[in-house]
């Protein structure tokens, strides 16, 4: 009975050991909500669902399109602030933008699509090219914004009869002064082909017209006077002896 009591004993004090040496067992227990705001750093990825649409740039209304309306649009019975033909004027950017035109879609803008299915401009004037139409349809689905600052593309060290001289005929000129509408648009003055620039550029008629100089006509009729740096282009073309280069 003594051997059994001491045993008991021993054992009492062997458990009342551990459970002082040992906090008792703890449930696992999870991180509040603030606990984790204070503690931890959560990092969102960026979304990289959506690739924004890139702005078209390269097109521009001042440099671009204007000259594409005073060209082939607003010379005197048609389309001019004074003729207004089937009441459209498109002189300005706020007249061309006033009716016909749709900002944003080129599909739904009369001005655009007269032009593409090739019912504008009417004889003779020529029709709009592949590029005109690239340039009014692209600047349309843009917003039609009326850009003004826009880059230059003009150099006066370049001014060869092919690389410089035709094409801004072509631009500024032809929509008047091809062979087909002189006779009735173009006051008889021909541009449209190298022996014809030729003529007006040795009679002194193109720099002067250009250049707006006084007893000259104002050239382009009804449109902006070109930038120094074609009028540039222009007389160092003719001073080198306008070749046909």
């Amino acid at each position: 009975m003594k051997k059994t009591t001491i045993l008991l004993s021993a054992i009492i004090v062997i458990i009342g050991f551990y459970a002082c040496s040992h906090p008792p067992f703890a449930p696992a227990t999870h991180a509040t909500h603030d606990t984790l705001n204070a503690n931890t750093t959560v990092v969102i990825p960026p979304d990289t669902t959506h690739t924004p649409e890139p702005v078209d740039t390269s097109v521009c209304f001042q440099r671009d399109i204007l000259p594409i309306f005073l060209g082939s649009c607003a010379m005197s019975g048609c389309h001019s602030a004074a003729s207004r033909k089937d009441g459209y004027t498109l002189t300005t950017y706020a007249t061309i933008t006033a009716k016909g035109l749709v900002k944003g879609n080129a599909a739904s803008s009369k001005l655009y699509t007269v032009c593409k299915n090739n019912s504008m401009p009417q004889n003779p004037i020529a029709k709009l090219d592949s590029t005109q139409l690239s340039l009014l349809k692209r600047w349309i689905n843009n917003g039609a914004n009326n850009d003004t600052n826009c880059a230059v593309n003009c150099d006066t060290t370049k001014y060869t009869y092919s690389g410089a001289i035709a094409p801004m005929m072509k631009t500024y000129c032809t929509s008047c002064h091809a062979t087909a509408s002189a006779a009735s648009a173009g006051g008889g003055i021909i541009l449209d082909t190298y022996a014809a620039i030729l003529v007006q550029a040795q009679n002194g008629k193109l720099l002067g017209d250009i250049s707006h100089n006084t007893g000259f006509n104002y050239m382009p009729l009804g449109g902006a006077k070109l930038s120094d740096c074609k009028i540039t282009q222009v007389s160092k073309w003719i001073a080198a002896g306008a070749p046909n280069n």
